[in-house]
């Protein structure tokens, strides 16, 4: 027999159980996209996916539920009780996730604090340059933080903005 969250699904239960127990199962992230975009009881879906890999999975499921903007709400919940469940496992000394280095070229780095610099002489925010380009404030603080590897295009549009010329030097 099918439950409630499972209503389109061609799969039982049982077996939706275990690909959701198999982290690296090609169907797991659009079963545990199901399941948290339709189960609002956390004791239920802990009950099908544990604590540690929703908080493995999180990010990945929560970039799924987004694409949807019926989902918008069920995305703040869970989010909400990702930050309690990250919390309380890493208080008991769970690890979660590997840290990632990242590694920023420093040419990158260099356009980066030249794209700040110019921005903060020519007295915008990083919220007036978002508006301009169509973007949204984060995206700025990406590029101008050097964690956002973006396009030429792009870079040609920071320069429109800043009424500015755009060359680029080869070795």
């Amino acid at each position: 027999m099918k439950t409630n969250w499972l209503w389109d699904s061609r799969l039982e239960e049982s077996e939706v159980r275990k690909i959701l127990k198999d982290i690296n199962n090609p169907k797991f992230d659009i079963y545990a996209e199901k399941l948290f975009s339709r189960v609002s009881d956390p004791k239920i879906a802990f009950s099908i996916i544990d604590k540690v890999t929703f908080c493995k999975k999180w990010p990945t499921i929560k970039k799924r539920m987004r694409k949807d903007s019926w989902l918008k709400n069920r995305v703040l919940f869970w989010q909400t009780i990702f930050e309690r469940t990250y919390e309380g496992l890493k208080g008991r000394g769970t690890k979660i996730r590997e840290p990632q280095e990242v590694k920023i070229s420093p040419e990158r780095i260099i356009l980066a604090q030249q794209i700040r610099s110019i921005r903060m002489r020519l007295g915008y925010t990083q919220e007036d340059i978002a508006k301009k380009l169509g973007t949204g404030q984060q995206y700025i603080s990406k590029i101008e933080n050097g964690h956002e590897n973006f396009s030429i295009d792009t870079l040609a549009r920071i320069a429109d903005v800043f009424e500015k010329g755009l060359v680029i030097k080869l070795k």
